[in-house]
């Protein structure tokens, strides 16, 4: 990775040339030059992740794969959604930047959500995700899913904040027939395979530099989260987090910039 200084006070661009399963991607990234917190950088892993799944998808369809996900189909927004902090936090800008009474409606999905979640017996478990086993996750997000409950962001079986959706959003779409996700098995459904995993790489290292270390939030709980656990997290460099994340996602070290 190399940095070219464009603004010295403020931004380098950044550069990745990686080999991922066999196709090459480069990837031209602007990042803050001086300390910086994790939240910084949403936008950057957005679009790493954004890439790497282009390229996961060219390999599934030249196996013969197909993604079946397609405006309209909105069963995945049921799904119990993990999330790292950072993205609870922007999710809770997010809807505080909406107009009213559009604002008000969305945290009343959200208030309505807490609700149904606690009636059935599911809401202090899902406070708590550093309690659950990895042999809890699946049954407990079968139950999650039984529920039927939508994302609040869900209008009309769509996404209403595509740009603001969170990393395993990005990541998760199926080559399996759509009509497979209303009732979804391990066996039923399945995903396409993923070059690399950025939501899980950023969920773990923010929950080692967090002071609060959850290590994951869900997405549905994602406004009192935020609302009650302030950014607390160390700064760095920019190309010093970038560097960090390359070197998760690929298993070996990145190199400092020349």
């Amino acid at each position: 990775m190399s940095s070219t200084p464009e603004h010295p006070a403020e931004l380098l661009n950044a550069t990745a040339e990686l080999v991922i399963a066999g196709r090459k991607v480069r990837l031209d990234m602007p990042v803050p030059a001086g300390p910086t917190r994790l939240a910084e950088l949403l936008p950057l892993f957005r679009s790493m992740t954004d890439a790497f799944v282009k390229v996961s998808v060219e390999n599934a369809r030249a196996e013969g794969l197909t993604v079946s996900c397609q405006k309209g189909c909105g069963a995945c927004c049921r799904q119990l959604v993990p999330i790292a902090e950072i993205e609870a936090r922007r999710l809770r800008d997010t809807v505080n930047e909406l107009p009213e009474p559009r604002r008000s409606a969305i945290r009343a999905r959200f208030e309505a959500a807490r609700q149904r979640l606690e009636q059935a017996g599911l809401l202090e478990k899902l406070r708590q995700p550093q309690q659950f086993q990895d042999d809890d996750v699946i049954p407990f997000g079968m139950d999650y899913f039984h529920q039927r409950i939508a994302c609040p962001f869900l209008e009309e079986e769509s996404c209403s904040i595509y740009a603001e959706r969170p990393l395993a959003c990005r990541e998760y779409l199926v080559v399996t027939p759509a009509a497979h996700c209303a009732e979804p098995t391990v066996e039923s459904v399945r995903c396409v395979k993923l070059a690399l995993h950025t939501a899980r790489t950023v969920r773990g290292l923010d929950a080692e530099r967090s002071a609060h270390g959850a290590p994951w939030v869900a997405l549905i709980l994602a406004l009192e989260w935020a609302d009650t656990h302030p950014d607390e997290s160390p700064s760095q460099p920019g190309p010093e987090w970038v560097r960090e994340v390359f070197g998760r996602l690929t298993g070996r070290p990145t190199p400092d910039a020349p």
